[in-house]
């Protein structure tokens, strides 16, 4: 199940997200863009991790990073004014100053899997803190 969530306060905003994933085989997958293409997702998703069988990849493909069964794990992007974008794992320096974004990010989708869940902060122009 798809789930979204609208988020304010783009600029020089830090956006985390606490994870919680089920089952590591149903995997997950996080992006953060503007627009919703119901048939596709979100459009100009510049940031994107999947995870699948305990290993999570960003929107190169590239490992970044582990997850385990019912052992929470955080991601944080830090975007830019610029919508340049930096972003860790566990608080691990993954990629800095990045160009990912075409579009100003506006929105959150999370790719739900059984009792999987994610904790959405962002600090920006204004906060808030959700669950899914």
């Amino acid at each position: 199940m798809l789930v979204y969530q609208d988020i304010t306060g783009y600029s020089n905003s830090v956006i985390d997200l606490e994870f919680n994933i089920d089952n590591t085989e149903s995997g997950f997958k996080v992006a953060i863009g503007s627009g919703v293409n119901s048939a596709n997702g979100l459009e100009y998703s510049g940031i994107l991790f999947t995870g699948q069988s305990g290993y999570i990849f960003d929107q190169d493909g590239d490992f970044v990073g582990g997850y385990q069964h019912n052992v929470p794990f955080s991601i944080q992007s830090h975007i830019h004014e610029d919508f340049h974008v930096s972003y860790s794992i566990e608080g691990s320096l993954i990629k800095n100053n990045y160009t990912t974004l075409t579009h100003k990010p506006i929105r959150i989708e999370f790719e739900k899997n059984g009792i999987s869940s994610v904790e959405i902060s962002n600090k920006g122009d204004t906060d808030c803190k959700l669950t899914y």
